[in-house]
């Protein structure tokens, strides 16, 4: 249930609403990779891989990243963005139980509670 929420997230707030908050997310930029003009991608792509979910949500939020970093304005992106596909597609699963892994917020146990922007400001 969580993680259907967090994939509403990234939905919702590129469709102009309020984010969504889940509570515990951090995230590092990109990881493994230089912060460049591209690291909104990182962060958004981290928030999807705090949450996880099924296999179909992982393809999609790995291949909004390739989109979201190959669409920035510097000319390496277009060579950065399959380099970072390949690289979360090889060591994002579960499986692999790492702290930026598929689903890293449901091993710390904390996205029990979602918050929407509007009910923190209240």
């Amino acid at each position: 249930m969580c993680s259907a929420a967090a994939f509403a997230q990234s939905n919702s707030a590129a469709a102009g609403e309020s984010p969504l908050i889940l509570n515990g997310f951090k995230s590092d930029g990109c990881t493994w990779f230089p912060d460049g003009n591209y690291r909104d991608c990182c962060v958004a792509h981290d928030r999807e891989y705090f949450a996880g979910g099924n296999w179909k949500q992982r393809w999609r939020s790995d291949k909004k990243l390739f989109q979201c970093v190959a669409a920035k304005s510097k000319f390496y992106n277009k060579f950065v963005a399959p380099v970072m596909w390949l690289g979360v597609r090889a060591f994002g699963p579960s499986w692999l139980n790492t702290k930026f892994s598929w689903g890293f917020g449901k091993k710390k146990k904390t996205c029990e509670k979602i918050l929407t922007k509007k009910k923190i400001q209240s």
